[in-house]
């Protein structure tokens, strides 16, 4: 039945019918009786809403800067509560964080050779729309979700993937080799330095670069005595 009203009166036709059935017309024998009508699911209370699902939620209708207009799709980070290290991107590169060579690269490599297993890191951006390139104006207007994030995950350290999150959130404009094999603090987080996975990809000659960056960020982060 559509709805209470309607289903009372269903409910009545049927206890009348019965009634007249067993001649008791006026109700005076015969007490109610409960239906149950098939097909009709109980309804289950509604699930509360986690304080990062509500974060999302907000930043997927953000209209702060003009980036929203190309957003077609709000790409959900990969989330831990206290992981051991969140990986920060610029930005997404399509409908995921990671275009497909990017992820495999990520997976293979800069996960890998930190050690760490699989509840232990998260990966977020700091612009939150696909976007073509790095935006200051887009970044600001992202950073308080990126807050938001590390507030609630709790993470224990950061690794700031390329040299656009490097600059913008430690306001350093620095050479990347200025920055890399630096410890530095954000909100009295850890944070490291290295080159994102399309960084290697369109420059193979980084891979150096980048594997001094992750012993170094493995030392730092205490992970260096691992099984690989």
């Amino acid at each position: 039945m559509g709805d209470k009203f309607t289903e009372g009166i269903f409910m009545g036709m049927i206890d009348d019918a019965e009634r007249l059935i067993a001649g008791d017309p006026l109700g005076e024998t015969i007490q109610p009786v409960s239906y149950l009508l098939r097909g009709k699911e109980p309804q289950s209370p509604s699930r509360t809403e986690s304080p990062l699902e509500a974060v999302y939620r907000e930043a997927a209708s953000c209209h702060a800067c003009p980036e929203y207009a190309r957003r077609t799709v709000f790409t959900e980070p990969v989330t831990k509560m206290n992981p051991l290290v969140l990986f920060i991107a610029p930005y997404p590169e399509g409908p995921m964080i990671f275009s497909s060579p990017s992820l495999e690269k990520f997976r293979a490599w800069w996960k890998l050779s930190l050690l760490l297993e699989e509840g232990e890191w998260a990966l977020t951006t700091l612009i939150k729309c696909p976007a073509a390139s790095f935006s200051a104006g887009a970044a600001d207007g992202c950073r308080a979700v990126l807050r938001k994030e590390m507030e609630i995950m709790k993470p224990r350290a950061l690794v700031l993937l390329g040299h656009d999150t490097a600059s913008f959130m430690l306001r350093k404009n620095l050479p990347m080799d200025e920055l890399r094999g630096q410890r530095f603090v954000i909100n009295h987080i850890p944070a490291f330095v290295t080159y994102t996975p399309s960084d290697y990809l369109s420059d193979p000659s980084l891979q150096r670069p980048i594997w001094n960056d992750l012993l170094f960020i493995r030392r730092s982060i205490g992970t260096e005595g691992r099984k690989s």
